[in-house]
């Protein structure tokens, strides 16, 4: 994977498009000053808790002995998954679900509307990847950055593109996410296959010349 495909997925993971409408519900009922900073605040929780589960998830997978064909099948299925929510948010999707009372604080702006289960699961799984470790901490930088200039930009891009043009925005950037995804799903399988095609052979092999 390149490091623009790193940081295109965590950008569009964090889905900060869709989040646009949802922020500026929760945090209309505030004087404006005090909004810019709670938004920068819950932007730099997710971002520290992004950076930990980089550090961590290495160990942790290799606690695990979880293999790099596991990590590309796993990621893949991650992303195809949050990919469907986006594309077809129905009534179950995570915004829909959170009840918000008062001045929000970690929850529910900065985890998991920003740093979600699946953007940190993600981000574990690539630091697992040796191939793309190196990359991942800049990817997560500019990825973030990219979603607090949106968040920030918010009630630009409302006036802009109205409720619905966002909800085009997000819908388009999730088909990005389902081709992206199954890219990487179809990269496992191919691992898989080279790295199990002689024990699978040699078995074939066994069971016709029994």
């Amino acid at each position: 994977m390149s490091f623009f495909s790193i940081t295109l997925i965590l950008f569009l993971i964090m889905d900060s498009i869709g989040n646009v409408s949802y922020f500026q519900e929760v945090l209309q009922p505030i004087a404006p000053k005090r909004r810019r900073w709670i938004l920068m605040r819950e932007l730099l929780i997710a971002l520290l808790t992004m950076v930990i589960f980089f550090f961590i998830g290495d160990w942790v997978l290799d606690k695990f002995e979880i293999s790099e064909t596991t990590v590309r099948v796993s990621s893949g299925v991650i992303m195809f998954l949050l990919a469907i929510k986006i594309l077809f948010p129905g009534t179950t999707n995570v915004r829909s679900s959170l009840q918000m009372e008062g001045e929000p604080f970690i929850v529910p702006l900065a985890i998991p509307l920003i740093a979600g289960p699946s953007l940190l699961a993600t981000i574990m799984l690539y630091a697992h990847d040796d191939n793309l470790t190196k990359m991942v901490l800049p990817a997560i930088a500019i990825a973030w950055v990219c979603s607090v200039v949106i968040l920030f930009a918010g009630p630009l891009l409302t006036r802009v593109l109205g409720r619905n043009g966002l909800i085009a925005s997000e819908r388009l950037l999730g088909m990005i996410l389902v081709m992206l995804a199954i890219q990487r799903l179809l990269e496992g399988i191919q691992l898989f296959a080279k790295e199990y095609a002689p024990t699978i052979a040699a078995f074939l092999d066994k069971v016709t010349g029994s």
